[in-house]
């Protein structure tokens, strides 16, 4: 099986907690990260001012293809990725090439729905973001995937949001990913109802 390569973006003010445990659990499962700021440098400033350097800017990898795109919450954090022009044409390469997109907490709404990137897919989102756009349907569950969109309401769920990613990412090797959640002592997995949509 091929490696799989996910691309996380990161702008200023991004929810450190939701990228590191997403990160940390792809790379326990092999699957290689690509860290990207969507800044000018790669030196980010965390909600919680928590110093993190990003592998790269993505103007520098714009032009890669990955299996995948992952982008945190945080309230600054996706209002920054939401008017980033190139994160946008970036989502929608990686959307139109139908590869995975994942958006936890505020992302699914303030970077997706407010872009209409959705469509009639499903998808959740924290803090009742969902009322304010009109893309995509809202579900409120922890974990929804539809399609090539696979989304988390927040902080709580980022073990669940990362495993679920991680199973369709290694459709081939879900022993591999069952195995990882038990050596780490995640009792939630797998989730107790599909989060297939």
């Amino acid at each position: 099986m091929t490696e799989k390569h996910v691309a996380v973006l990161l702008a200023d003010g991004f929810e450190e907690g939701e990228a590191v445990v997403f990160i940390d659990i792809m790379r326990r499962l092999d699957i290689k990260v690509t860290v990207l700021s969507c800044m000018e440098t790669t030196a980010l400033n965390t909600y919680f001012e928590t110093r993190i350097t990003a592998d790269d800017i993505l103007k520098n990898c714009y032009d890669t293809m990955y299996d995948a795109v992952m982008m945190p919450g945080g309230p600054k954090g996706t209002d920054n990725l939401s008017a980033n022009p190139m994160v946008i044409d970036f989502l929608k390469r990686h959307i139109n090439e139908d590869k995975y997109i994942c958006a936890l907490c505020s992302s699914g709404a303030k970077v997706l729905a407010a872009h209409q990137l959705l469509g009639l897919h499903y998808y959740t989102t924290g803090a009742g973001l969902d009322k304010k756009f009109d893309d995509g349907q809202f579900l409120d569950q922890k974990v929804v995937v539809d399609g090539q969109f696979i989304s988390g309401k927040g902080l709580g769920v980022s073990f669940e949001f990362a495993f679920t990613v991680a199973k369709y990412l290694l459709v081939d090797n879900q022993e591999k990913v069952d195995w990882q959640a038990n050596h780490i002592y995640f009792d939630h997995w797998p989730l107790l109802s599909t989060p297939d949509k």
